[in-house]
């Protein structure tokens, strides 16, 4: 009779657990349309060459061993790498919090406890109405079945985080290493500016000394004289506002190496003459390689896998949890066979009503995701703009250089023909000193021209992506935190 009993009613809460779960899954939303993402492809670049992507250590190509020790320094000691490191082990322990979530379980507790019990409640004499020493000892596991993906894909969405703050890094290293690159040719050609500067106040210096001489003999105006004075303060000026920016191009360099690391002694040299040459091939898979592409990416990755670890809640939630051990209300007996106890309880969570929190928290997920995929639509807009603005000044630079390297060929010739008329009696120094600041001039239009190649070639090495390669840093990235442990 127990049997028919105890069948009957195992029966019926079958049946009002099945019409619960189709109840409870009637209203289960929706799965959301795939994402569309922005793409670009050879039309959205204005210009096209033939040369190869950037390597991972782009600024090697200057063959400058000043600047690769400054990036070398930079990378290691700036604050920016430090918080991007940060981020990483923040977005890594995160990681590992979701996986822990999702997996199994095994505690132990034990506790004492001395109380006195009340007469009118449960316990019969003569617990009850005294003080007991008691004790407990426990092994407690709890597993949740996870069936429909719930902390699967939290667990998921973590890894993509984990994944976007390794980009995040890498973005972070290419871009100091870029402004590394920048201020120290813009403090090199600031160096040649400033020569070439020195040069010209010589020249006007000595125009004006010929001339005044001239001019006290009578050979010459007085009226001749009098501009060549303001002419040659100009320079000076120059000099001061060109020495001023070199103090501030190497303040700057200061603070992209880090506070506690020193700025070396610099030597000035020539800006390098590399040749100018546009890459070929651009797509969209050009661009995904791109480091802050990739973060973005990953992160619409994480966001969808949160929006489906939000819908799984929705589901029936199956766990099971037991324990083993000792339990008893006088410490003199817990440690007896007779005090052990166990159990095994499996557990069915279905959410039927809760006021619209989960809907909320599915909506949340789903905005959460949108900006996500607007953030990586714009992240691939801004990529094609900086490389079709880098392409366009390589070029524009490119243009400039024919006419600018006749106009240093010809300004050389007069330089030494004048030279050549004053040893043959034919002219004197000023036509001399005159040839030179015309030539000296052209020299520093020509280092302006250098300096804004130098300047075109590190934006369009860091729009590229600056060689970043996935696999390689999160080799790089897993050795260096196994050096930290």
């Amino acid at each position: 009779m127990n049997y028919l009993f105890i069948n009957e009613w195992c029966g019926r809460w079958l049946a009002v657990l099945t019409l619960l779960c189709v109840s409870g899954c009637a209203s289960l939303p929706a799965p959301d349309p795939a994402p569309r993402l922005v793409q670009a492809g050879q039309a959205d670049f204005m210009l096209h060459g033939d040369a190869a992507a950037p390597r991972l250590d782009w600024w090697s190509r200057y063959h400058d061993a000043q600047l690769d020790r400054l990036i070398a320094q930079a990378l290691e000691g700036s604050p920016s790498m430090a918080r991007a490191e940060a981020r990483v082990r923040a977005a890594r322990a995160a990681a590992g919090e979701a996986d822990a979530e999702g997996g199994a379980s095994l505690s132990a507790n034990a506790s004492a406890s001395r109380q006195l019990y009340s007469q009118t409640s449960i316990y019969p004499p003569p617990v009850a109405g005294n003080y007991r020493n008691s004790g407990l000892l426990h092994l407690d596991f709890a597993y949740d079945f996870d069936f429909w993906g719930r902390h699967r894909k939290a667990l998921e969405g973590a890894l993509g985080r984990e994944a976007a703050a390794r980009a995040d890094g890498a973005a972070a290293a290419l871009t100091l290493s870029a402004s590394v690159a920048t201020v120290y040719f813009q403090w090199q050609a600031a160096q040649q500016r400033l020569a070439l500067t020195q040069d010209i106040a010589t020249a006007q210096q000595r125009l004006l000394a010929v001339t005044a001489a001239r001019a006290g003999t009578g050979i010459a105006s007085q009226d001749d004289v009098q501009p060549l004075y303001a002419n040659a303060e100009a320079p000076r000026q120059n000099l001061v506002a060109l020495r001023t920016r070199t103090l501030l191009l190497q303040n700057q360099l200061h603070a992209l190496l880090g506070p506690e690391t020193p700025l070396p002694v610099l030597q000035a040299q020539a800006l390098p003459a590399d040749e100018i040459r546009l890459p070929g091939g651009l797509s969209l898979d050009r661009l995904a390689w791109r480091p802050d592409v990739v973060a973005a990416r990953d992160r619409v990755e994480a966001a969808l896998a949160d929006v489906d670890s939000a819908r799984a809640a929705f589901y029936p939630d199956f766990s099971l949890s037991a324990f083993i051990g000792l339990n008893s209300l006088q410490m003199d007996t817990l440690l007896h066979s007779a005090s052990r106890e166990q159990a095994v309880t499996p557990a069915l969570h279905l959410p039927l009503f809760d006021a619209g929190r989960l809907r909320s928290m599915l909506d949340s997920q789903r905005a959460a995701a949108a900006l996500a995929v607007a953030d990586y639509d714009q992240a691939v807009t801004d990529a094609v703009k900086e490389v079709n603005d880098a392409m366009l000044r390589l070029q524009g630079s490119q243009d400039q250089w024919p006419a600018l390297r006749h106009q240093l060929a010809a300004r050389e010739r007069n330089v030494v023909n004048a030279m050549a008329r004053q040893a043959a009696g034919l002219a004197d120094q000023r036509d001399v000193q005159q040839a030179r600041l015309a030539w000296l001039n052209v020299r520093i239009e020509d280092i302006d021209r250098q300096e804004q190649t130098l300047m075109a070639q590190i934006d369009l090495s860091r729009a590229l992506g600056g060689g970043y390669d996935r696999d390689s840093m999160a080799a790089v990235q897993r050795e260096g935190a196994k050096n930290h442990e």
